[in-house]
């Protein structure tokens, strides 16, 4: 491959604790990244912008943060032989998930424009068996466009219905792209239609995989919505009340500044206040009460009515050789990046620190999905980020850190992974088991026994061996020596189908 001139070095400077990060450094040294580890031929700039159709100043643009291209972000993919909206869907909800920092697209690219193109995707996606998330985005980035009202609602919610229910079961690149097609549907005319569709996802007592619906309902902070999500908090189902909390999240991120906190306050406070001290409940109200600004609280006219769970212990946010975590990302990073032949790239170690210790779940998870789009660099940085979960003395951060490496839904297995399933510690035993799941590995069947057998691992479990369509899952719903719980969360998966991985 021929040798690429020195390049300027792009990085995220924003503080590791600060109120907002550099959304358009993240998308250019994603876009770079792309390019310099794409398995092809020439990759340099002059020959791929060749090939786009385009100039080099403007790639250079696009990879420098000066510009924010879509349509370039399409040509990437096309050139460099990336599956269909590998790209673009985890830079569009970087975009969106952080609105105030983000510049408008200059050529966000034109969608489907013709009634008999539209018409026969539509019918695809109701009616085929096989359907890849980049015809999912293109058909929503058509019906998304404001005006563009005249698809049935009955049509379209049993659309909306199915990529609901596939977005539940994907991982890969089939991840990010569901997650950013059913996200403009609902910041678009049809956006109360995803929210009827994730009532009745969640109403069903053994769905699983709803963090990513509730996100998506977040994208779009409705009245509706809001007062629906922190009903949530109070949901009998732990896990329910996870997934409203990501949801009150991101609805938080969207919002204009200083106007969603203070109105969500009150609400957040008389949650906490009636919580099992100790419960997951008590754990994500908490989370979302620490992310509330200290202006909102100078101005509360109630505080919680107990101290807060201690959260997770980050043991600093300077970038020095002082701070043990940072630290450690950066000789992660600079043996990924050097493995990959890519040179120095400190926002590699910025991106990890994101998701190993940053307090934001948005943040986290935007960064995971870029890492996701560059399998070069994330696939053997997720082998090493097990090493740091091990490592971590915070139990806290390490059960933090173990949910979002299976988070990620890298549609492989990561190193970790196997060495978890015989912790001691049942929160790495179930990450273990859910991201062999999302792998499409099939657990053995004496942990299958024992995971079922175990409260604090049978969610995992069934989710394991649903994601991975695993044989023994007929066996288990007919079982009736097992919990009816157990049995219906097998069914679950077996009315669905394993995962998506395209």
């Amino acid at each position: 491959m021929p040798e690429q001139p020195r390049m300027t070095v792009v990085d995220d400077r924003t503080s590791l604790d600060g109120g907002t990060i550099d959304v358009a450094a993240r998308t250019a040294w994603t876009l770079r990244m792309a390019r310099l580890t794409a398995q092809v031929d020439d990759n340099r700039m002059k020959t791929v912008a060749a090939a786009i159709g385009t100039s080099p100043a403007r790639l250079s643009r696009a990879e420098t943060g000066q510009l924010r291209d879509g349509s370039l972000v399409d040509g990437y993919e096309r050139v460099l032989g990336l599956p269909e909206g590998s790209l673009r869907a985890p830079i569009d909800v970087l975009a969106r998930t952080f609105p105030w920092t983000s510049a408008v697209d200059a050529r966000p690219g034109s969608p489907i424009s013709t009634v008999s193109v539209l018409s026969e995707l539509t019918e695809r996606l109701e009616g085929s068996e096989d359907v890849t998330g980049g015809e999912w985005l293109r058909w929503a980035r058509a019906i998304s466009v404001p005006g563009n009202v005249g698809l049935p609602t009955t049509l379209a919610q049993r659309i909306i219905d199915r990529l609901v229910q596939e977005l539940s079961r994907s991982c890969g690149h089939g991840y990010p792209t569901r997650y950013e097609a059913l996200a403009k549907v609902r910041c678009s005319d049809y956006g109360f239609l995803v929210l009827r569709s994730a009532r009745h996802e969640v109403d069903h007592p053994h769905a699983q995989g709803l963090g990513d619906l509730l996100s998506a309902v977040g994208e779009a902070a409705t009245p509706d919505a809001l007062q629906w999500c922190l009903g949530l908090l109070r949901a009998e189902r732990p896990y329910v009340a996870m997934c409203g909390a990501l949801a009150l999240e991101n609805m938080a991120e969207i919002s204009p500044r200083g106007t969603f906190w203070s109105a969500v306050v009150p609400a957040l406070v008389d949650a906490y206040d009636v919580s099992e001290p100790g419960s997951q409940h008590e754990e994500w109200i908490a989370h979302l009460i620490r992310l509330a600004p200290a202006s909102t609280w100078a101005s509360a006219s109630r505080r919680p009515a107990r101290p807060l769970p201690p959260a997770p212990e980050v043991e600093g946010f300077e970038r020095n050789e002082a701070n043990r975590q940072w630290k450690q990302c950066v000789a992660i990073a600079d043996e990924v990046a050097g493995e990959a032949g890519v040179g120095e790239q400190p926002m590699l170690a910025r991106m990890l620190f994101d998701i190993g210790f940053g307090h934001w779940e948005s943040r986290a998870v935007t960064a995971y999905l870029l890492l996701g789009s560059l399998p070069a660099l994330a696939h053997p940085l997720w082998d090493r980020f097990g090493e740091m979960v091990d490592a971590e003395p915070d139990e806290r951060l390490r059960h933090r850190m173990a949910r979002r490496l299976h988070g990620a839904l890298a549609g492989r297995l990561a190193a970790p992974a196997t060495g978890w399933l015989e912790s001691p510690d049942p929160v790495l035993r179930s990450a273990g088991m859910q991201i062999v799941g999302s792998s499409g590995g099939r657990l053995p069947l004496d942990v299958v026994r024992r995971a079922l057998a175990d409260p604090d691992t049978v969610r995992a479990a069934t989710y394991s061996i649903g994601m991975g369509g695993h044989p023994v899952l007929p066996d288990i719903v007919a079982d009736a020596s097992l919990h009816a719980d157990v049995r219906g969360s097998a069914a679950w998966w077996l009315e669905r189908g394993p995962r998506v991985a395209v």
